[in-house]
């Protein structure tokens, strides 16, 4: 009698069916896996390492041990902060890859002949900082440098012309004190290894010896003990090897027009310079020329802008030689003119001849205040951090803001009062 459910197969045939479906599978996916194996050991489109994937260019193909090498081989790092700034570095690579590093993409390439790895990390510190870390811990980077534009912050330093970072501090890094003046707010922390690139550092203190699981209960109270593993740095200095490569660039970048120069309606031109200063950092874009020197006062900078300190301090942390190059792009001495392309290409020219005339003289030195160009506004007036600077505030006048409505709000006078305790 033939069974509904099984269509007058008997249990043995069923058996036997499920049986040979089973092998049939597996044959199906030992192929599968077979095939896999095969061209993955052969040529691969993307290769996913520890987090990175690194996929070919144009659809050539990339193979295991072509990814591997690319990771591997010695590399000179570059970041960019901006679109802009990429670009024209970008357009001088030949690139062989791209990999792919929680969102940013690393350009694998060669300039010139010379093995190169470029980020754009987008634009402020944090952003400069992260890149720069991940492009150091998964690639072999010899050397890094940052490359973009900039605001002049010095009167000799014009639209058009070059800094050379020999120096970088945070000049957001402030302590505005009750009796009318401020001063470096000790600077930045950074844990210090065998391998932290900070000779002729600016340190001013040192953190203290952490809690340990025996004292944890009772840390804090009582003095500390001082630890020269954590030690704060107002100022870090580049690589002195890499920014004399740097200055050898100087005669490349040929004439910036007047009009360029300051927005004014004039003929002519002048020559561009190349000047080794100080690259003031900070999350902040300044216009008036007051406040500017007002900031110099403390921080003696040629060259404002918003990534440099991220960038130095992780590559100074991690051991990586470094060098910040920085095209100028605007200064408040002529405010009716702005050239970023132009800054960006002459900051680009540089590192392009660095790269090209790249040498491991004096590469792990790092520089002192005697490599500084004469005009630079630290070796005219003697400093690069003030102990000091006095100051005067006046009142707010007007806030204005837009509420939790979308309105638009304005405040009329200084809110600064003295708060009202509350239970």
């Amino acid at each position: 009698m033939m069974s509904e459910k099984t269509g007058g197969m008997t249990p043995p045939k069923i058996a036997i069916m499920v049986l040979a479906l089973a092998v049939i599978a597996a044959i199906m996916v030992a192929a599968q896996e077979y095939e896999i194996a095969n061209t993955y050991g052969k040529t691969i489109e993307a290769l996913e390492l520890n987090g990175l994937v690194v996929k070919s260019v144009n659809g050539t193909e990339l193979s295991l041990s072509t990814a591997l090498a690319l990771i591997k081989t010695p590399r000179i790092g570059i970041v960019t902060p901006m679109a802009m700034e990429e670009a024209p570095i970008l357009a001088a690579m030949k690139v062989q890859a791209v990999a792919y590093i929680d969102g940013y993409a690393f350009y694998l390439g060669s300039i010139n002949g010379r093995p190169v790895v470029l980020v754009r990390s987008g634009e402020k510190e944090y952003a400069a900082e992260l890149a720069t870390y991940l492009m150091d811990t998964h690639f072999h980077v010899v050397a890094a440098i940052l490359s973009g534009t900039a605001g002049s912050r010095n009167p000799n330093v014009r639209v058009g012309d070059v800094v050379v970072g020999a120096f970088v501090v945070d000049k957001s890094s402030i302590h505005y004190h009750n009796r009318g003046f401020q001063s470096d707010y000790t600077g930045v922390e950074m844990v210090l290894n065998n391998f932290s690139l900070i000779s002729k550092s600016l340190i001013t203190t040192y953190g203290e010896e952490g809690p340990m699981p025996q004292n944890a209960s009772t840390y804090g109270y009582g003095p500390g003990t001082p630890s020269p593993n954590y030690a704060y740095i107002a100022v870090l200095p580049a690589s002195l090897g890499l920014v004399q490569t740097a200055e050898a660039a100087a005669n490349m970048l040929g004439n910036t027009s007047l009009i360029d120069a300051t927005g004014l309606n004039v003929t002519g031109s002048i020559p561009a310079r190349l000047i080794v200063g100080v690259i003031g950092s900070a999350n902040q874009w300044t216009e008036p020329l007051s406040w500017m020197e007002a900031q110099n006062a403390l921080y003696e900078t040629d060259a404002g802008e918003n990534e440099g300190f991220g960038f130095a301090y992780a590559n100074a942390q991690l051991g990586v030689p470094w060098v910040i190059i920085r095209g100028i792009s605007d200064t408040p001495w002529y405010p009716s003119t702005y050239h970023g392309v132009l800054a960006a290409d002459r900051a680009a020219l540089v590192v392009i001849y660095v790269i090209t005339h790249f040498t491991e003289l004096n590469l792990y030195n790092t520089t002192s205040f005697s490599d500084l160009s004469p005009l630079s506004n630290a070796a005219m007036h003697g400093y690069i951090v003030a102990n000091r600077a006095y100051y005067n505030v006046t009142p707010v006048t007007e806030i204005q803001y837009t509420a939790i409505n979308g309105s638009q709000v304005t405040i009329n006078g200084s809110r600064a009062s003295i708060p009202i305790p509350r239970e």
